[in-house]
């Protein structure tokens, strides 16, 4: 027996309702953990990165840069300090993520890598070509300048 358009539409409605309250409850839940870690005192916010994993502190560099305001840009020096360890898995985020927040964010991280002198950035041309590559895809002009002026900092280390 074939159901009405009306039931069809009806169940088709609870269908993409239900499907849309687990997206944005397992979006909620996705950033638990972040939000567990900003909950702790800000102070020792840096100290507390530098002991979790580099995927962990990526998370939790990307959440204190792209949702809370203003920006925690600091919280990309514990990810800096690990220096060459950290260079495949920054490209390996480039790769998956090809949103422009991710590249001004891993252009900050390469930033604060030459300034800290963890790593010298400007000494790998096949790195650079690849965010020289990024920034120029981006979309967005405002971070797009950003990104630009942090690659020439970078280029301009001594």
């Amino acid at each position: 027996r074939r159901k009405s358009n009306l039931v069809q539409n009806d169940e088709a409605f609870v269908f993409h309702f239900f499907i849309s309250l687990a997206a944005t409850d397992a979006g909620c839940r996705a950033h638990d953990f972040e939000r567990r870690f900003f909950g702790e005192p800000l102070a020792t916010r840096v100290e507390r990165s530098r002991q979790l994993s580099l995927e962990q502190q990526y998370r939790v560099f990307r959440y204190a840069n792209d949702v809370i305001h203003p920006p925690l840009m600091d919280m990309a020096d514990p990810i800096a300090e690990r220096g060459e360890e950290a260079v495949p898995f920054l490209l390996k985020q480039l790769q998956v993520d090809e949103s422009d927040t991710a590249v001004k964010d891993i252009v900050l991280i390469f930033e604060r890598m030459a300034l800290l002198r963890t790593y010298d950035v400007k000494s790998n041309p096949a790195l650079l070509d690849v965010l020289i590559a990024r920034v120029i895809d981006m979309k967005d002009r405002d971070w797009q300048a950003m990104s630009e002026s942090r690659l020439k900092r970078i280029q301009g280390i001594k």
